[in-house]
């Protein structure tokens, strides 16, 4: 669909990036800004998906926690919604320390989806990792490791979707700056965190099930 205001989440879009640092990126293309929201995972599979990314970054941490997050997750019906990558780790499989810190980042991939789900009210900033003081929001308005689910995750629903799907845009702009930056071997003048936004990219990438993938493993990044 086009959605009516589509200039204007272009110059908003544009001036987003410019106030980042990265001015030269323009939207010359306004079909590129058209989605289709029913193509979007539901908010209950997301929210599926922010608890396991949640327990991914909570066992990364607490790895003695690893088979009670496991028992937890298979009585909640989730089990089947974790990826095969994931299954891996938590089936304690995974001993490579860079893996499992890449794994402790996914609370990053959790809270961007709590804001998707309207949960978390603020748009993260692109610029740093979720703060303290913004974990401690998230823990209070999501359901903790090892509770019921049921109720929780029936009950979701988004945000505007054209907000979604703008955010998503932004990120998958950086991405394509940054590549482009490594490309041509010039310096970064914007005060993005890179992995932040990634991160973030990746995760919007599968909830709008981008190339129509809606495999976590196979989620497509590309610019």
């Amino acid at each position: 669909m086009t959605h009516p205001t589509t200039i204007a989440r272009k110059d908003r879009l544009e001036d987003r990036l410019s106030m980042h640092g990265i001015t030269q990126t323009k939207i010359t293309y306004l079909p590129y800004l058209e989605f289709e929201d029913d193509m979007f995972a539901s908010p209950f599979e997301s929210g599926c998906r922010m608890m396991i990314l949640y327990a991914l970054a909570f066992t990364a941490s607490q790895m003695d926690k690893r088979v009670k997050v496991v028992k937890w997750l298979k009585e909640e019906n989730l089990w089947a919604h974790v990826s095969q990558n994931e299954k891996e780790f938590f089936e304690g499989n995974v001993i490579d320390e860079q893996t499992i810190i890449d794994f402790s980042w996914e609370g990053e991939g959790a809270y961007i989806l709590a804001w998707a789900l309207n949960i978390i009210k603020e748009t993260p900033t692109p610029t740093e990792q979720v703060t303290e003081e913004q974990l401690d929001i998230f823990t209070n308005v999501v359901p903790s490791i090892g509770a019921p689910l049921t109720s929780f995750l029936s009950n979701l629903s988004y945000r505007d979707t054209a907000e979604i799907y703008d955010e998503n845009i932004f990120h998958e702009l950086v991405t394509s700056y940054l590549r482009d930056l490594f490309l041509k071997n010039n310096k970064d003048k914007s005060d993005i965190d890179r992995r932040v936004s990634f991160i973030r990219h990746r995760t919007l990438n599968w909830l709008r099930r981008f190339s129509e993938i809606n495999d976590w493993d196979d989620t497509d990044t590309s610019t």
